[in-house]
């Protein structure tokens, strides 16, 4: 059967101070991903005696009020726009069991029992299922309970998210920005839900409870026969899920026609593990993994851009706009709106929206030219999630243009022209030197300098990533495995050079 990817932010937690962003999140989502989920998040910081604060669970009778108009919203934007919406809520009990967003095919009502098996005797008999999230705390304290875990009631896990990566201990993706709860520890972590035999799909999503689906966070793919509710939702309870840290990557794993997230058998001493990529920028290795650990990589080497039969390079490249003047000294400086047009002397074939706010668009004028509004901000938070460093915004550029050809960018007053040679050969930065030395003039009475610090360090930037074509980002590949008579798991994770990362749900073989 052919599959189509379709990505969505699984971990969308909506406060009940957020309720009136409803629409808000609805709008973006509808722009960015391709089906809404929300995680309702029924909880609430209480003060106690000496100024202490600690969550717990919200009035029921507000949840209930909320819950609904939750409901009612999602099922009208279903109705009217045709946008596929699954309606959930957080669960987090004791602690005991880890936390996990419960989501429904179409509605329910919410429960929050002390403890996960309760919660899944609740649901039993329901179109539900519960997605554990940041598995690798420490158990009892919120981390992931293989102990207690059923797969038919959560059929996926969360590798990835604002926390970080879950998968094990010793990984280069870090699990450090919440440190109030506690370094991550190898027995709640999803290698040793695979080691203990536990089949479960693998996805990445936001839980940053500020702007939803944004890139930097972790977004889920599913593998889906069509866009429909039954089809998503089937493709969830199957696993056929994948996950990814930056912007998308579509991952596909299969063996002997089986998909990922499969359990099968075979007679076949040796399968091949066939491996389907489409990535934002170069891909730098593909890894499989048997049980959990690393058994094999596959490189994939650097080649020089080919121009096809039609004289064109197909090619990707990341525009990020921001960076200015530093708000201790210019408070005034905390945003800045970056507006214009991109265009080449080829085509446009794709769009997408690197954003960290509301405020991205895009519109393609014609086949040749794209215009965009992005802002950027250096602004701290006060809310105890939210992301206090400096947010540039950008674009992932996919165009199809002659080797010799120019792509031109007019933004903010300014008109750059860049051979398309120059964006495959490296990075580069447009500095907006002259509007910085001004500001320092006017402001610190400064025109000269024995070095640029003064109005570099304040100058907003455009950096251009290095461009790679076709055959570096859409790869096709293949690993040899041998099952054995005891059932063994194998995962596919692809990490880019420039470290994003995405995880294919494993499959899992026995030797007959």
């Amino acid at each position: 059967m052919d599959y189509q990817s379709y990505i969505t932010d699984l971990h969308l937690n909506l406060h009940p101070g957020q309720i009136d962003e409803l629409g808000k999140w609805l709008d973006h989502c509808e722009r960015v991903s391709d089906f809404f989920t929300l995680a309702y998040y029924p909880y609430r910081m209480a003060e106690l005696p000496g100024g202490f604060c600690t969550e717990r669970e919200m009035d029921p009778e507000l949840m209930r009020e909320q819950w609904e108009r939750i409901l009612a919203s999602l099922a009208e934007r279903e109705k009217s726009d045709g946008f596929l919406c699954f309606p959930g809520f957080e669960w987090q009990g004791t602690g005991e069991d880890g936390d996990h967003n419960v989501y429904f095919k179409t509605s329910g009502q919410i429960a929050l029992p002390a403890r996960y098996a309760e919660l899944a005797d609740t649901y039993r008999d329901q179109d539900a299922i519960a997605i554990p999230h940041h598995l690798a705390y420490s158990l009892g304290n919120r981390g992931k309970n293989w102990d207690t875990h059923d797969e038919s009631f959560s059929p996926v896990a969360e590798i990835f998210s604002h926390h970080g990566s879950s998968e094990r201990d010793a990984t280069s993706l870090s699990m450090g920005r919440h440190i109030h709860m506690g370094p991550r520890v190898d027995e709640t972590s999803v290698v040793t839900g695979l080691k203990r035999g536990a089949h479960f799909g693998l996805i990445c999503s936001g839980d940053n409870h500020e702007v939803p689906a944004m890139v930097k966070y972790g977004r889920a793919g599913v593998w889906a026969s069509e866009y429909s509710k039954d089809a998503i939702w089937n493709a969830l309870v199957s696993r056929r899920t994948f996950g990814f840290t930056g912007s998308r990557i579509d991952l596909w794993c299969e063996a002997e026609g089986h998909p990922l997230g499969s359990v099968f058998s075979t007679s076949s001493d040796e399968v091949e593990l066939k491996v389907r990529a489409r990535a934002n920028s170069k891909v730098e290795r593909i890894e499989l993994y048997l049980n959990g650990d690393l058994d094999d990589a596959h490189v994939v080497r650097w080649r020089e851009p080919r121009p096809g039969a039609n004289g064109t390079v197909r090619f990707k490249f990341r525009v990020e706009f921001g960076w200015g003047p530093n708000v201790r000294y210019f408070p005034e400086a905390t945003e800045r709106v970056w507006k214009g047009t991109l265009s080449t002397s080829g085509r446009v074939v794709s769009v997408e929206p690197v954003f960290s706010s509301f405020d991205n668009r895009h519109e393609l004028v014609d086949e040749k030219t794209v215009s965009f509004t992005a802002k950027s901000q250096k602004v701290g938070g006060t809310h105890w999630v939210r992301d206090s460093s400096m947010r540039t915004e950008g674009y992932v550029f996919e165009l199809e243009a002659p080797l010799d050809g120019t792509v031109t960018m007019d933004v903010c007053g300014e008109h750059f022209e860049w051979p398309v040679e120059k964006i495959l050969a490296g990075s580069f930065l447009e500095i907006f030197e002259d509007e910085a030395k001004e500001l320092i003039r006017e402001t610190a009475g400064i025109e000269e300098y024995y070095r640029s610090d003064a109005w570099y360090h304040n100058a907003y930037k455009v950096k251009v990533y290095q461009g790679f074509a076709s055959d570096l980002y859409e790869i096709e590949d293949g690993f040899a495995v041998h099952p054995g008579a005891e059932e063994t798991s194998w995962f596919v994770k692809l990490v880019q050079a420039d470290g994003q990362t995405a995880w294919a749900s494993p499959i899992w073989i026995t030797h007959s």
